[in-house]
């Protein structure tokens, strides 16, 4: 049977080591929480909630102190007054745990705030990339489209180049074949262009042509698609056009050259700077871009011999 002595101290010292552990345990943490947060402090000393919590984890160590010094140094009695403060000593260690949450918190919360203040300063940088690739990419279709334009468009006159031309002319053929719309081909040679380069200089010979690109400009429709086809050749596709209205343009084209007051001209054959044509229209030259082509090439090598002349491609 058990000794009833050993009992009744048991029950006398049980209530009175849980409330000492308990005193001790809240004050060790709200020590702990109060060193922490003075640390804090001295890093974010403008931080009003670091102030509060340095002053609470304070005022939570003091109050420790006093629950756990007495419950260390007072020998216990027994009795429902230590039940009743051991659970005051449960109640209070609860509230150091909590203000070691809030430490914690306030600390999870600050290294979220620099987190978040690194990716927005990440996102900044990126922003920044994106510009400069934005920038890049800008410059880069910028350069293309120059490349672009100066592979495609005569220095010197303005006006498209052959690599348009071949671009452009298929595309029209297939189109006029699809919906049997008329399609029509002027294709010009200036005659004797290098006697007169060879008599007045190249440069002359340059600024010939381009007074000729500028009386074509003034004839052919915004429709129409207007190239220096060679050096000394120009082209003209005309779109909705046939072979009448094309030789109608091309030989009031030819007409006017011959009665502009060109530089030099009077000392050229005939007193007067020429042109030669060859005209032809879909769909006649029923064939691909390059018999279309060479069909009208070969009505202007024929006018070319001529000179001064308009030859229809049969």
């Amino acid at each position: 049977m058990a000794d009833p002595t050993v009992a009744r101290n048991l029950s006398l010292q049980v209530p009175q080591v849980v409330h000492a552990i308990g005193a001790c345990a809240f004050a060790v943490t709200a020590a702990w929480a109060w060193y922490w947060a003075r640390n804090l402090q001295r890093r974010r000393s403008a931080d009003p909630h670091v102030a509060f919590i340095t002053r609470f984890a304070g005022v939570l160590l003091l109050l420790g102190l006093a629950l756990a010094l007495p419950a260390i140094l007072r020998p216990g009695r027994g009795g429902r007054r230590d039940l009743l403060e051991a659970a005051r000593s449960a109640a209070v260690l609860t509230c150091g745990l909590m203000a070691t949450l809030i430490a914690g918190a306030r600390r999870d919360a600050a290294a979220v705030a620099t987190l978040e203040a690194r990716v927005r300063e990440l996102e900044g940088d990126l922003g920044g990339l994106v510009s400069a690739v934005g920038d890049a990419r800008k410059t880069a279709d910028s350069l293309r489209g120059r490349a672009e334009a100066s592979s495609t468009a005569d220095a010197s006159t303005g006006l498209a180049s052959r690599k348009l031309f071949d671009d452009v002319i298929g595309r029209e053929l297939k189109r006029a074949k699809r919906h049997e719309r008329s399609l029509a081909l002027i294709i010009a040679e200036v005659d004797f262009l290098e006697k007169y380069s060879t008599s007045f200089g190249p440069q002359s010979g340059e600024a010939l042509m381009v007074s000729i690109a500028n009386v074509f400009k003034g004839q052919v429709r915004d429709t129409d698609l207007l190239v220096r086809f060679a050096p000394h050749r120009f082209a003209v596709l005309m779109p909705e056009t046939d072979v009448e209205k094309a030789m109608e343009v091309g030989d009031w084209i030819r007409s006017m050259i011959s009665n502009s007051p060109f530089p030099h001209r009077a000392e050229m054959p005939g007193g007067k700077v020429s042109i030669s044509l060859g005209v032809g229209a879909f769909p006649k030259p029923l064939q691909d871009p390059a018999t279309f082509q060479s069909l009208v090439e070969a009505a202007l090598g024929v006018a070319a011999s001529e000179k001064n002349r308009l030859r229809v491609a049969q």
